[in-house]
């Protein structure tokens, strides 16, 4: 529970997490392009280090803080992220003047979903915590995330975590990015919550707290990288890693 200014007792009866770089570790998911370059290096027989390649590769999808970048915010429709992976695995071969093929991109599909399988890992305490919160039979637990329909039913099964959640909201559902309200209101919508009684937690200030804010969320902010704090004054707590959120969860759930 939480009391406003004007003494409102708010009882939590939602709490939404984002998935990739809050409960799916971003360190894991550069070891895995890191493999995946190591093998697109081979097949092309490319004159460069894996390292260098993944900078290159992942300049095109992640912002410097590893949040996933707008596919292509100046237009109107909407466009999958699969097409940005497309998109950033034309560009490091394009350096090396190589015009992939379909064949090629069904190659990289296949290597790309193998090494997320084989790498990609959760966070140590992203099951302890989703555990937790289960025990509170009041409360939903919701998944928001930008990642393609596909690739999260993927990951989940690799994890076995995909019951665990009592809904799950998509970019690729509802046409729409966060921050944009609509994934937002359409996530309160599946799970029959207010915003005002609702809770956003993720690692993106800009996609995770200002969207959860502006519809009217209370929000938690996994910073991860220090970031100056006098520019984001809209998370409503500022932790640094996924445990810490523990003490705050106990304090508004009780």
């Amino acid at each position: 529970m939480k009391e406003t200014n004007n003494n409102e007792v708010i009882k939590y009866k939602v709490i939404f997490f984002d998935f990739g770089g809050t409960l799916m570790c971003a360190e894991s998911d550069n070891i895995a392009h890191l493999h995946m370059m190591k093998e697109i290096i081979q097949r092309y027989n490319l004159p460069a280090s894996p390292q260098n390649m993944v900078i290159k590769y992942n300049s095109y999808l992640f912002t410097k803080e590893m949040t996933l970048r707008d596919t292509n915010p100046k237009e109107k429709s909407f466009t999958p992220l699969r097409e940005s992976t497309r998109k950033a695995f034309m560009g490091v071969l394009s350096e090396y003047n190589i015009r992939p093929s379909n064949e090629d991109y069904y190659w990289f599909k296949e290597i790309y979903f193998k090494n997320h399988k084989e790498y990609v890992k959760l966070f140590p305490e992203s099951i302890e915590i989703i555990n937790y919160l289960k025990n509170h039979k009041a409360i939903h637990i919701g998944i928001i995330s930008d990642i393609d329909n596909d690739y999260l039913d993927f990951q989940f099964n690799v994890f076995g975590i995909k019951e665990m959640f009592d809904s799950i909201t998509t970019s690729e559902d509802v046409k729409s990015y966060k921050p944009e309200p609509k994934i937002f209101q359409i996530a309160l919508n599946k799970a029959g919550s207010p915003a005002k009684a609702s809770i956003m937690i993720g690692d993106s200030y800009k996609k995770d707290i200002i969207g959860g804010k502006n519809i009217g969320m209370t929000t938690i902010w996994i910073n991860k990288f220090c970031l100056n704090n006098n520019d984001h004054d809209k998370a409503d707590f500022i932790v640094k890693d996924l445990k810490e959120i523990f003490p705050i969860l106990k304090e508004l759930i009780q």
